[in-house]
């Protein structure tokens, strides 16, 4: 069973979640130096991530979350000082999941993080190929220009290297390939990629699309392919030619 891991060195916040989350049928498991979450992660499967913002400065924190970001699959979650809140926006440009103040009560960590892996298991791209009626896989990798979808590391690379997509920027850039060529209002992301019909919630698709854009951008000649339909939402170039790696890409439903 892949843990939760849990940098803190307040041994008291550890034991009371512990307690917890072990209720729950999770396994904790603590580490109190920020570096070894790294190492940790390098070398195991972890199922997500609880961060105490307060061993650490925010740079450091900052800097080490942005970098765990593309290797954990499931939900950040940072807990961090009240006196913090005001810098929360900082946390979630990086694309963490969550960000709770103490004093917070237990049993509410607990409900949102299940919310969490709730969100993740039921929209996961996993559940999402093998749902999907539009296509029937015939290989582990597929490619859009210069671009390398690659299913088994859920991962997008060019020219071999990791251009760093977050599981949800993975799932937005993948729903904007299925659907190229189609504008795609907000709405319809939200309910495609988060899988929810979120009201007043559209901010939340812009910073991803600009996000995907800046990484597409920097590390690939796809530049400029995801284009703005001003005051409805977005559309994906569909110049380039959709194949498989290996010319073997199975058929698609018009």
């Amino acid at each position: 069973m892949q843990p939760l891991v849990l940098l803190s060195n307040k041994l008291s916040l550890f034991i009371e979640i512990n307690g917890y989350f072990n209720n729950q049928g999770w396994f904790i498991r603590n580490v109190t130096d920020p570096n070894e979450v790294e190492k940790l992660v390098e070398n195991e499967d972890v199922a997500g991530l609880l961060w105490d913002s307060s061993i650490t400065s925010m740079s450091q924190s900052l800097k080490i979350l942005k970098s765990l970001r593309s290797k954990i699959s499931g939900p950040i979650i940072v807990l961090a000082p009240a006196k913090d809140k005001k810098r929360r926006s900082l946390f979630y440009n990086i694309n963490i999941d969550s960000f709770i103040t103490r004093p917070f009560e237990y049993p509410e960590l607990v409900a949102k993080v299940k919310q969490l892996f709730w969100v993740y298991d039921r929209f996961s791209i996993t559940n999402d190929l093998k749902k999907s009626k539009k296509q029937e896989y015939r290989t582990e990798t597929v490619k859009y220009n210069d671009i390398v979808i690659d299913f088994k590391h859920y991962r997008v690379t060019h020219r071999g290297y990791d251009i760093g997509l977050t599981p949800k920027e993975f799932s937005l850039f993948w729903y904007l390939v299925q659907h190229r060529g189609k504008v795609l209002s907000r709405d319809q992301l939200l309910e495609g990629v988060w899988g929810y019909d979120s009201a007043g919630s559209s901010r939340t698709v812009d910073i991803h699309i600009s996000h995907l854009r800046d990484k597409l951008a920097e590390k690939s000649e796809t530049k400029n392919c995801i284009k703005t339909v001003r005051g409805f939402g977005y559309v994906l170039d569909n110049q380039y030619p959709f194949e498989n790696f290996n010319n073997k890409l199975a058929t698609w439903t018009k």
